[in-house]
C-alpha cells in the first residue's frame, strides 16, 4: 500500500534537492522522502531494501552515494555507529541520540532533555569544531524488562518498524 503524498510536500523535496545542487531523480526523491519520514535511523542497506521493489534498477552503491551526497550537503546527518553499519538521520532539528546497547535501537533525544554548553571553536592541533553529536549508551525499556525477567540481554525480540509502511 503506497502512501499518497501531498503535492506541496513533493514540491518541497524537489526544491530541497535543487537548493542542494543535486539533480532531481526518482530514487533521490524516494531516499529523501524515506529519511524525512523514518525516525528509525536506517542504514544504507535498509534504505536499499525498502526502495528496491519500486526502483528495480536501484543499486546499493547508488544508495550509498546518495546518502553521502545528502550528508555532505546537510540534507541528513550521519549517526556515528557504536558498532555495526553507519546509520542516517533525516531529522535536521538539533537533537541527541540514545543507542540501546542491548538491541541496537536508536532513539532521538530532544536537546531540552540534556543541553550541552556551546563547543569551543577549536580543539588545538588545527582542529576547528563544526558541531557536536552526543550519543547516550542506554538500555531501553524492552531490554531492561528482558534482563529483569532473566533473559539474555541483547536478545530482546523487538523489531524496529518503519514509521510508514511505504514512504
Amino acid at each position: 500500500m503506497e502512501t499518497v503524498e501531498p503535492r506541496h510536500a513533493r514540491r518541497s523535496q524537489v526544491e530541497t534537492l535543487r537548493a542542494a545542487g543535486l539533480r532531481i531523480t526518482g530514487p533521490r526523491l524516494a531516499i529523501l522522502r524515506l529519511l524525512q519520514h523514518d525516525t528509525n535511523h536506517p542504514t544504507a542497506e535498509q534504505v536499499f531494501r525498502r526502495l528496491r521493489s519500486r526502483y528495480p534498477s536501484l543499486s546499493l552503491a547508488t544508495v550509498y552515494n546518495t546518502l553521502t551526497a545528502f550528508a555532505r550537503r546537510g540534507l541528513c546527518r550521519r549517526v556515528p555507529p557504536f558498532e555495526g553499519p553507519q546509520r542516517f538521520d533525516g531529522m535536521l532539528d538539533p537533537h541527541h541520540h540514545a543507542l540501546c546497547t542491548g538491541c541496537g535501537r536508536l532513539f532521538d533525544v530532544p536537546v531540552e532533555v540534556y543541553g550541552l554548553p556551546p563547543p569551543p571553536a577549536e580543539l588545538g592541533d588545527g582542529l576547528s569544531v563544526h558541531g557536536v553529536q552526543l550519543t547516550f549508551q542506554v538500555l531501553c525499556a524492552s531490554c531492561q524488562a528482558e534482563a529483569a525477567g532473566g533473559g539474555d540481554r541483547g536478545k530482546a525480540d523487538h523489531t524496529v518498524q518503519p514509521t510508514h509502511e511505504e514512504v
